[in-house]
């Protein structure tokens, strides 16, 4: 169910929030032992992947979209492996330190991912994680009122199960590591600031997860009157020609036991 929002759509993905998800990588990198082998789950277009090798870390990707992982492989010069949660195609134990950057928040058994993290993570072995937290995040708020100031149509969006849903919080991430035999060491929230051009943040909305799912929901008028009053959208969305939003996101830490 989650997964299915964000295939076919890794160009529009590339042009727009990977842009956003990039803003985490240095706390998802920071203090890491230099030259650890690190795998990064759902690794996108790879800018954690590059990001970290440029650190020196022996750093692969794996995506369980395959155009985005070619997208990622060419960017990157190596090989994606295509895969995801709660399947990796990887051994176990076989990482210093593993990734997974808006992963858990996206896939349709959290607690089964969080195990999968652990199992291809050496002992004694770093795991990092980052969602969006419960709190609309700043652009999301912007298109919810586009979309009510046009009258759009607001069809339920997909949830998961409540046995398998877990609060989108710094607790909530931490419980579901600590249920997968982690040791969480820390949990919190981590903030940035995201410029992107207003042409490239159209293409996401317009595709990417639960926005794209509205977006094609809408009658072509009302597609008309949401990209008028996008073109017009000012302060405090607007700085110059670009559109800048306060974003936060969770984050936790945890390690793997040595027994």
């Amino acid at each position: 169910m989650a997964e299915a929002l964000w295939r076919g759509v890794a160009q529009a993905y590339a042009r727009s929030f990977a842009g956003l998800c990039a803003g985490a990588v240095p706390i998802l990198l920071a203090d890491l032992p230099r030259g650890a082998r690190l795998l990064d789950v759902g690794c996108g277009t790879g800018e954690l992947v590059r990001a970290a090798r440029t650190a020196g870390h022996d750093a692969v990707g794996v995506e369980p979209d395959p155009e985005m992982a070619a997208l990622a492989s060419s960017a990157l010069g190596t090989d994606v492996v295509v895969g995801g949660l709660p399947d990796l195609p990887l051994a176990d134990d076989g990482f210093e330190a593993v990734v997974a950057a808006f992963v858990l928040n996206h896939v349709d058994d959290p607690r089964a991912g969080a195990r999968e993290l652990g199992r291809v993570a050496a002992p004694g072995a770093t795991v990092r994680a980052t969602i969006w937290g419960a709190t609309p995040p700043p652009q999301a708020v912007m298109w919810s009122e586009l979309l009510d100031a046009a009258g759009a149509t607001r069809p339920p969006s997909p949830r998961l199960p409540a046995e398998r849903d877990f609060a989108r919080s710094p607790h909530g991430l931490a419980g579901i590591l600590g249920e997968a035999g982690l040791a969480v060491t820390h949990a919190g929230t981590q903030a940035w600031q995201w410029r992107i051009a207003p042409d490239d943040l159209w293409a996401g909305l317009t595709s990417v997860g639960n926005f794209g799912a509205l977006w094609r929901e809408q009658p072509d008028d009302v597609r008309a009157r949401l990209r008028a009053a996008y073109d017009a959208v000012d302060a405090p969305w607007r700085d110059g020609p670009d559109l800048v939003f306060d974003v936060e996101c969770v984050v936790a830490e945890a390690r793997v036991p040595r027994s």
